[in-house]
C-alpha cells in the first residue's frame, strides 16, 4: 500500500465509536496486512475492567478499514486475536490485491462519517420493517444477533438502568475515571459538553454522561417515552467475541446511518456483573449481551464529538 492508501484506512478506522470516546487502539501496517493493537493509555480500568468495551472499540475501528479498503478495490478478512506472541494485536485485517470497489463494503464509506453517536430525544415514528430487517441481517453477516425489545422488556431494562445509574452515582472511581473523558471543551478524544446531549427533563430511557458533574450550559428536553431498543449479542464471550462484536456493531450503524438513523448506548447496565446477567435473561438467549443500543430518528440537532489525527495512532510501516 502507498501513503495515501494507508491514510485513508486509517482516517476511515478513526471514525469509529468507543466507549467515552477513548479510541484505544493503535496501527502497524506490514505490507498488505494491518493490526490494530489495544492502546493500554486509553482503556477503562474501572469501568471496563476486562477490556471487553475496548475490544469492540476495536472491531468496530477495524470494520471501518475494511470499508474503506473495499471502496478503494481490496478483498479483506479480518482475523481476531491473531497472535499469541503478541496479545496487544487485538485483530488483524489481510487485505487482497486492489481490482475493483468491492460494492457489499464499499458502499458503506459515504455513511462513516455522517454516524455519530446521538444522545437527544427521538422522534416517535416507528422504524420500518424492512429497515429493521437490514439492520438484522448486518449483524448477521458478521456473526452477531440483534434482539428488538418489547414493551415489557424495556419496563425491566428500565429499572435496571434507574439501579444502574443510581449505583454509579455513589462509586466515586467510577466518577473519577469518567470524569477525565467526559464534559468541558475537549478536542481529539473525550466527549465535550456539546456532545452530551439535552439535559432530560423527566427520567429517560438515556445515558447522561454528565450525571454527578457540574453541567451548567446544556438546554433540556423532553425525551421520548417508548425508545426503540435492540441488544447485541454473540455466542462468544471471550476476546476474539468482544472484537467480533464490534465488528458487528458498526455494520448495523453505518447500515441504520444509511437510513437516517442515529443510536446511541444504555451500556451502564453491561458493565457490572448482576444486571448484565439480568439482559442476558431479558434477551431470552444462550448468548452474551454485548451492547444495549437505543435506535430512532434523531427529533434535534447533534453535537459531534472529535476524532485523533490519524498518524497520532498509527505506530510503524513496514
Amino acid at each position: 500500500m502507498n501513503n495515501d492508501e494507508v491514510s485513508i484506512l486509517l482516517a476511515a478506522a478513526a471514525h469509529a465509536p468507543s466507549m467515552h470516546n477513548t479510541q484505544p487502539w493503535r496501527f502497524e501496517v506490514h505490507g498488505p496486512v494491518v493490526d490494530v493493537l489495544l492502546d493500554e493509555e486509553r482503556t477503562l480500568p474501572v469501568e471496563d475492567p476486562a477490556g471487553r468495551a475496548a475490544r469492540i472499540a476495536i472491531g468496530a475501528a477495524a470494520f471501518n478499514v475494511r470499508v474503506a479498503a473495499a471502496m478503494l478495490g481490496h478483498e479483506s478478512r479480518l482475523v481476531a486475536i491473531p497472535d499469541p506472541a503478541r496479545p496487544e494485536v487485538a485483530a488483524r485485517l489481510f487485505l487482497a490485491d486492489r481490482k475493483v470497489p468491492v460494492p457489499e463494503l464499499g458502499k458503506l464509506y459515504g455513511e462513516m462519517t455522517a454516524r455519530h453517536t446521538y444522545r437527544g430525544p427521538l422522534l416517535d415514528h416507528p422504524i420500518p420493517p424492512r429497515v429493521c430487517d437490514q439492520l438484522d441481517d448486518a449483524a448477521r453477516t458478521e456473526g452477531a444477533r440483534l434482539h428488538w425489545l418489547d414493551q415489557p422488556a424495556k419496563e425491566t431494562l428500565n429499572k435496571l438502568l434507574t439501579q444502574t445509574d443510581a449505583a454509579d452515582l455513589t462509586d466515586e472511581d467510577r466518577l473519577h475515571e469518567r470524569l477525565h473523558w467526559i464534559g468541558g471543551d475537549r478536542s481529539g478524544d473525550g466527549v465535550q459538553e456539546s456532545a452530551l446531549g439535552p439535559v432530560p427533563v423527566r427520567r429517560a430511557m438515556v445515558r447522561d454522561l454528565s450525571v454527578g458533574f457540574d453541567s451548567t450550559h446544556r438546554s433540556q428536553a423532553v425525551y421520548e417515552t417508548h425508545p426503540v431498543i435492540a441488544v447485541l449479542s454473540t455466542i462468544a464471550e471471550d476476546e476474539s467475541g468482544w472484537v467480533e462484536a464490534g465488528a458487528a456493531l458498526q455494520r448495523v450503524l453505518l447500515v441504520a446511518t444509511s437510513y437516517d438513523l442515529t443510536a446511541s448506548f444504555l451500556n451502564q447496565v453491561l458493565e457490572r456483573l448482576a444486571p448484565r446477567s439480568q439482559v442476558r435473561e431479558l434477551i431470552g438467549d444462550r448468548s452474551w449481551p454485548q451492547m444495549v443500543i437505543r435506535i430512532g430518528y434523531p427529533a434535534q440537532p447533534a453535537g459531534h464529538t472529535s476524532r485523533m489525527d490519524w498518524r497520532d495512532s498509527f505506530d510503524q510501516w513496514f
